[in-house]
């Protein structure tokens, strides 16, 4: 499985805008702003100070000694001021950096904050929430030239732009220190006004949650918005520096929350932004973009004088895709859960455009145009023979093929064009006596047969697959519904094209077994009853009215009468079990 931060930063890359921090006092540690509690065993000293007493080492006990109860930040800071006026004072100096330090590097923003800034910039956190005064994530994100709207008091909610149009947001719970409103006495924050308590409610249901620096000790208000939060569409990671306190365990038990264990604020904002940023580089697309190279395909697929420039476009893209696949250094020595999604994730990446272009290819190409698809898929494909290592991630180094071979055939499908289907699921290629023998590419190429030992499971290394039934099923249609977006243009228009081309590899395996076999490998379309007995209900009456010249014996490469009867067998028994 990957480590927490790093599937945290799969989460934030994949979903962007859809995470929103709770800060506290923690992430300003690092920066020599005291924590609530070192202010107030601060502020206990002066207490003992204006008694004309010495309150020793232990300050704390001499407080309870003297007062009957532990120090409590709020009771002690309003023994010392009792309006709001004269709070902000006393807070100011633990907050405003003297010219000392200044020189020291002293209350500055930190790696935390920088990080955080640079999530924000690029659109990957818009919403903060803080319980602290202090203004250094304005400072670190002003050095990125990004000015953030910044809501501190219930009268800056009303002019506020709406959540869904805002850009980053930084909302100041208790409060900015140069405010006389700001909030510190169990009275004030026991309770916020309206038009915060409005506006937090909105961000705990709308958003997923990562909170880091928080106790939850003394923000009652802030517990109880959380407590209350009706949705649970998103998760929660609180970074715990240590264990949780009582109130912080209680909180996160019955949030469901997940804890990840950190080294302090400033390593665990540098390492998941790092690991975003990495992701993102992952995915970057090669300098030609997709959309230009789609755009050239069309213009050269329906003119004959432009067969050689369509030969060398494709081409060209190919063995930049291999080349960089050569030279990224995908190990296969050790396996390892992090390994497998990372590699996947890579190869995905390396094929941006290439994948769109087989799709474009499917659509409109013709079948002497579609031989250099076939033969592309075959080339991928062999990458995985005689390389030694862990199974699961030789396999892997097929994938490219198995994308390849799906986005071109998703791309016939749409194109009507079943006969580019047959050629690219009947074509046979020798994988090697450890992977299969001579099997066709449809047939090994199949989401799930392309891994052995352990099959589509292998796919749950990706975070964004973890929890669905077949992984690898789901992660093919997430990489292929952007590509039909133009054509396929609602999710039942794209599901039915989809359930068309697993069911037509399906039927392809089940021809091509041993007599008797009772197994195919499944598809989403297994999940979709009425869907799948619609297209099996219209292939079977094209099968009875044009015989082997119908759809689907053309699109699946069969030889044989197509075993309708047994695949309805195996999607009932299917149906039975999932």
């Amino acid at each position: 499985m990957l480590d927490p931060v790093s599937a945290i930063a799969f989460e934030i890359q994949a979903s962007k805008g859809v995470f929103a921090l709770l800060l506290g006092s923690g992430v300003s540690f690092a920066a020599k702003i005291p924590t609530g509690w070192d202010i107030t065993l601060n502020l206990v000293e002066q207490v003992a100070a204006l008694r004309g007493e010495s309150c020793g080492p232990d300050r704390a006990k001499w407080y309870f000694n003297t007062f009957s109860k532990q120090p409590d930040y709020s009771n002690v800071l309003d023994q010392l001021a009792t309006t709001p006026a004269l709070r902000q004072e006393i807070i100011k100096k633990y907050i405003e950096p003297t010219q000392e330090d200044l020189a020291s590097g002293k209350k500055l923003p930190t790696e935390a904050h920088r990080a955080i800034a640079w999530l924000m910039a690029r659109g990957h956190i818009r919403v903060v929430l803080t319980t602290n005064f202090d203004r250094l994530l304005e400072l670190a994100l002003a050095e990125l030239g990004v000015h953030p709207i910044v809501i501190s008091s219930a009268d800056q909610v009303a002019g506020a732009p709406p959540l869904v149009h805002a850009g980053p947001m930084i909302i100041k719970l208790h409060g900015d220190y140069l405010d006389t409103r700001i909030r510190n006495t169990a009275g004030e924050l026991a309770i916020y006004e309206a038009p915060i308590e409005d506006l937090l409610d909105r961000v705990l249901d709308e958003f997923g949650l990562i909170v880091c620096g928080w106790s939850a000790e003394w923000d009652v208000a802030l517990k109880a918005a959380i407590d209350r939060t009706p949705s649970r569409r998103y998760p929660m990671y609180w970074a715990s520096y240590g264990e949780t306190r009582t109130a912080a365990a209680a909180l996160i038990e019955r949030r469901k929350g997940r804890v990840v264990q950190i080294n302090g604020a400033d390593g665990f904002f540098e390492e998941l932004a790092e690991k975003v940023r990495l992701i993102e580089d992952m995915r970057k697309p090669h300098p030609k973009s997709s959309e230009i190279a789609v755009a050239m395909l069309k213009e050269y697929l329906p003119e004959q004088r432009h067969q050689i420039r369509l030969h060398d476009l494709v081409a060209g893209e190919i063995d930049h895709v291999i080349h960089e696949l050569d030279g990224s250094g995908f190990s296969t020595d050790t396996w390892s859960s992090p390994a497998f999604a990372d590699h996947a994730m890579r190869y995905v990446s390396a094929l941006s455009t290439l994948l769109p272009m087989a799709y474009t290819a499917g659509v409109w190409s013709t079948p002497e145009q579609a031989h250099q698809w076939v033969d592309a898929v075959k080339i991928f494909a062999a990458r995985m023979r005689g390389v030694a290592g862990s199974t699961p991630l030789v396999n892997l180094r097929a994938l490219p093929a198995t994308l390849l071979m799906y986005s071109f055939c998703l791309g016939a499908v749409v194109g009507r064009r079943p006969r580019l289907i047959g050629m690219m699921m009947g074509a046979v290629v020798d994988f090697g006596n450890n992977d299969g023998g001579r099997m066709t590419l449809g047939d090994r190429l199949n989401v799930a047969m392309v891994i052995a030992d352990g099959g589509q499971d292998h796919f749950k290394s990706i975070p964004a697959y973890a929890n669905t039934a077949l992984p690898g099923s789901s992660m093919i249609s997430a990489i292929l519904r952007p590509l039909s977006r133009h054509e396929l243009r609602n999710d039942d228009s794209f599901s039915a094209a989809l359930a068309k081309l697993e069911l037509a590899v399906s039927f392809g395996w089940l021809e091509r077994q041993a007599e008797g076999g009772n197994w195919t490998p499944p598809g989403l379309y297994a999940f979709k009853d009425n869907l799948t007995s619609s297209i099996l209900g219209g292939w079977r009456e094209e099968y009875a009215k044009d015989g082997m010249e119908a759809e689907l014996p053309v699109m699946a490469g069969l030889s044989a009468i197509p075993k309708f009867d047994q695949m309805n067998e195996l999607h009932r028994r299917f149906r039975s079990i999932r």
